[in-house]
């Protein structure tokens, strides 16, 4: 037993270091400090421990199922991950069942959030092109815990056969609605009525996830249900991803409501200098200001941190406006200073990001940098939903696939007939309605 024993211990330090580099990752992909070389580097080295992994075959597919504990998602992260590579599908199986079960037993929201999440990532880096009707059939029966790992699986992977089983999994209880129906925004045409109706849940998450999936579908019927709900924090962002020049307008009376945290990021997804006054505005009160700094950074570019301000304590990293690590500073005095020099680069009713023009090519260099995940996300979105580009990039894809995928699309938009203009508001590839939120105005430009 002992020589045994000893046989399989290179299979747990393989296994150990694959879930200790996807930990790292995780840590990497949420923040400001990586540089995406960085997580080029840790993902090369979780494959190259895949690949010994892969070497010892049922051997060591069998210490990763013995070791695996739900209560460490990075064990079910290197077990679906050697599942996957070695074509074990029904061994995959087995380790839904087992999220499905856990997940149900389990009233830790958190650790059932990070099981799913690893489970997710695990099958969407390394399930082989060809198990579509695999995890279509999967999806059939899925558990409410298990449906959202399938369904991201589906809808990150761009499988267009799997979208009726898709389309039942949007009907169904499910522990992550809002993943499920994000996973319906990413397949062209299948966004049902049902999508449409949970934007008017009362569930912030929930309604927030359906308007981006209707938007990204280019169902521009979306934009007038959102200009209806100004008293909805959560509409703010679907509203900055697709609105046209005129909904600077309700973002800044969002801005200046009783929750303005998302209009303040909002503002700096729309991109319209217009919104700077409001920006410092909410900067100087400081209840919001992490949120207003992030606004003026996505505007600007400018980041203007002091080491005064790096010694101050950091705010909560899980927050999805925190700054820790951003070099952004919320100090109202410097980013007047700033403003003063250097805002009239700015151009008032033109749409900007990080301090320039904003267009498909900025668009796309902005998505090539290391920002946080979330804030990556909504950038992606953004871009389907301004350019009608249908596209299988994801901001947590491993980064030489997100290097591809955006390198073919910038190949695409060099294209003569791809004449977007830099500074204007495009929906679906078309020119942004100029006042109010009706349909688009063609533009004779194709959609990318």
């Amino acid at each position: 037993m002992g020589g045994a024993g000893q046989m399989l211990e290179p299979y747990r330090e393989h296994l150990r270091m694959v879930g200790g580099l996807y930990d790292l990752r995780q840590q990497w992909l949420c923040g400001w400090e990586a540089t995406l070389d960085e997580l080029a580097e840790v993902e090369a080295r979780v494959d190259e421990h895949l690949r010994m992994l892969e070497r010892g075959g049922s051997a060591a597919l069998g210490v990763a199922l013995i070791d695996a504990a739900p209560a460490d998602p990075w064990t079910f992260y290197a077990w679906v991950a050697l599942a996957c590579r070695l074509h074990q599908f029904s061994i995959v199986r087995v380790a839904l069942l087992e999220v499905e079960v856990w997940c149900e037993e389990s009233t830790d929201e958190r650790a059932t959030a990070s099981l799913r999440q690893a489970v997710t990532d695990a099958l969407v880096h390394h399930l082989a092109g060809g198990a579509t009707a695999l995890v279509a059939e999967a999806l059939r029966d899925a558990g409410p815990h298990v449906a959202s790992v399938l369904a991201t699986c589906v809808g990150a992977r761009g499988w267009a056969a799997a979208a009726d089983e898709l389309r039942d999994a949007a009907g169904r209880e499910c522990a992550d609605r809002p993943a499920v129906l994000r996973a319906l925004g990413q397949l062209p045409g299948t966004v049902p009525g049902a999508v449409l109706a949970a934007v008017r849940c009362g569930e912030p998450v929930v309604a927030r996830a359906a308007a981006v999936a209707a938007l990204r579908s280019g169902d521009a019927s979306v934009l007038d249900r959102l200009a209806h709900r100004k008293r909805a924090p959560w509409a703010a962002l679907p509203v900055a991803m697709g609105g046209g020049p005129a909904m600077g307008a309700w973002l800044m009376e969002a801005a200046r409501g009783e929750e303005p945290a998302q209009a303040l990021v909002g503002l700096g997804v729309f991109g319209d200098p217009r919104g700077l006054e409001v920006l410092v505005e909410q900067l100087r009160t400081g209840t919001h200001a992490e949120a207003a700094a992030l606004g003026l950074f996505l505007l600007t570019g400018a980041r203007l941190e002091t080491e005064d301000d790096m010694e101050n304590e950091a705010v909560d990293d899980r927050a999805w406006t925190a700054l820790a690590g951003s070099g952004i500073s919320i100090e109202p005095v410097l980013w007047e200073r700033w403003l003063a020099e250097h805002g009239q680069r700015l151009r008032p009713g033109q749409r900007h990001r990080l301090g320039r023009l904003a267009g498909p090519h900025t668009d796309l260099d902005v998505l090539s940098m290391a920002l946080p995940l979330r804030l990556r996300r909504y950038l992606a979105d953004e871009f389907v939903i301004r350019y009608g580009v249908q596209w299988s990039y994801e901001p947590d894809l491993p980064v030489v696939q997100q290097r591809e995928i955006i390198e073919q699309v910038r190949s695409r938009l060099d294209d003569p007939r791809m004449r977007f203009v830099d500074g204007e508001w495009y929906f679906y590839g078309r020119l942004a309605p100029v006042e109010g939120a009706a349909a688009p105005r063609r533009s004779g430009r194709p959609k990318a």
